[in-house]
């Protein structure tokens, strides 16, 4: 955590209504995400196929790699745009999959070891919550974003409450450093005269 006056009351509270946000409209920001990221590459995909006109036309130039690309782009953005639904459920799918993959691994692998004492009834334990939370996540549609919004809520609150614990040690050390640099200065005084 940075102790740095104002910017960290701000950066506290933006991350505070930030984390709120995500934590309360989850599909909102998944979608908002596929636009703007899906806009993005439409832009730079007919700017990239433009290019190649202009290219084309004043210099002679034909670089067919760069039309190709821009066409590319498009569709990758229009895509993006059109599937945003999709992309949600299909990350929740691929996290949650793996989730499920690292506990069957877990419990597995635990039985090939001959030892039978609390570690390996704990490793299944274990192994037990990653597959209970791979399914939980794809049951779960907004689990991973709000998980993500409550970590920045809390890191909003931390923040700006460190503003206020801290406040009071930096400016003793400040005075601190003040004062240790007026007698620096009072000693060279000093050895001047």
């Amino acid at each position: 955590m940075k102790i740095s006056g104002k910017g960290s009351i701000i950066s506290g509270l933006i991350f505070f209504v930030v984390g709120l946000f995500i934590l309360l409209y989850p599909q909102a920001i998944v979608k908002f995400i596929s636009y703007f990221a899906g806009g993005v590459l439409v832009a730079y995909g007919l700017y990239k196929s433009i290019n190649y006109y202009v290219q084309d036309k004043r210099l002679g130039i034909v670089n067919q790699n760069e039309l190709g690309f821009g066409i590319t782009m498009v569709v990758l953005g229009i895509l993006l745009i059109c599937l945003a639904g999709t992309i949600e459920f299909l990350t929740r799918v691929v996290i949650g999959a793996y989730l499920f993959i690292v506990g069957i691994t877990k419990i597995m692998n635990t039985f090939y070891t001959n030892d039978r004492s609390e570690k390996f009834y704990a490793l299944i334990i274990i192994g037990l919550l990653f597959i209970a939370a791979g399914l939980y996540t794809v049951i779960n549609a907004n689990l991973p974003l709000q998980v993500l919004g409550m970590f920045m809520m809390t890191y909003g609150i931390i923040d700006f409450i460190s503003y206020f614990v801290y406040k009071d040690e930096k400016s003793t050390v400040v005075k601190e450093v003040q004062e240790a640099e007026l007698i620096e200065e009072k000693v060279e005084r000093e050895n001047k005269k």
